[in-house]
């Protein structure tokens, strides 16, 4: 992903060249200052994109609780009922739909993890920052997380640290590591959930969304063949 003009942005947001200032100025669109000219970044542009185009997301509580359906995980939903179990196992069936013929094609990869994106965007709050490198290691071994997130187990091998994170910790872990928001250097990411909420450590599912949020080929690859392996489980448990 590379940058590209405001009137560019602006075309295929199908909106005025001062809307797409008014985004920068607020901050909802990332963008650098070169020179007298603003230039957007592509990534930044995509994510406003699929928001306009993609389903309305689900809630942090239905998220998760669609999460747990998907590993017959609905112990864990808690005291939430069986009205709330049998939804979102309605919303996992409509999500899986999509994801039960062969994942063959670009086209079908990219509907598939731009939904994932979509739906579940409201687990957590996804932030990306920078570490020193050498302190990676400590990092990774601190005992805060809520659950380190394993990419080599999807065949992804990654150098960075990614993992859950409880609210209530964020400020404390920043703070020990000197973490600072970056884009363009970043080697960590934090997934912020509320205190208490359990990340189903085994949950292909929240991997798969995970993956696509990385927005690479091979994560989305990826992501898609988790989904379409869920999809094919769900369609035979459904015989």
């Amino acid at each position: 992903m590379g940058a590209i003009s405001v009137a560019q942005a602006a075309e295929r947001l199908g909106v005025s060249v001062p809307r797409i200032h008014q985004r920068i100025a607020d901050g909802s669109l990332s963008a650098e200052r070169i020179g007298s000219q603003w230039v957007v970044d592509e990534r930044s542009l995509l994510r406003i994109q699929e928001r306009s185009k993609a389903g309305r997301p689900y809630s942090a509580r239905s998220a998760w609780a669609v999460i747990a359906a998907s590993e017959d995980g609905r112990d864990r939903v808690g005291g939430r009922g069986p009205a709330v179990s049998a939804r979102a196992r309605m919303q996992l069936k409509r999500l899986l739909e999509p994801a039960a013929e062969p994942v063959a094609d670009e086209e079908v990869v990219r509907q598939l993890v731009v939904s994932l994106r979509s739906v579940f965007r409201n687990r957590a709050q996804r932030r990306v920052l920078c570490a020193a490198p050498a302190d990676l290691v400590d990092l990774r071994a601190d005992d805060r997380w809520a659950m380190l997130v394993d990419l080599g187990a999807s065949g992804i091998a990654s150098p960075d640290v990614e993992g859950y994170l409880a609210e209530s910790l964020v400020k404390g872990v920043l703070k020990d590591y000197l973490l600072v928001e970056s884009d363009r250097d970043a080697n960590v990411v934090l997934h912020v959930v509320s205190d208490g909420q359990y990340p189903y450590p085994d949950s292909r599912l929240r991997l798969a969304t995970d993956l696509a949020e990385h927005r690479g080929p091979r994560e989305e690859a990826r992501a898609a063949e988790l989904l379409h392996e869920l999809a094919l489980e769900w369609k035979a448990g459904e015989r």
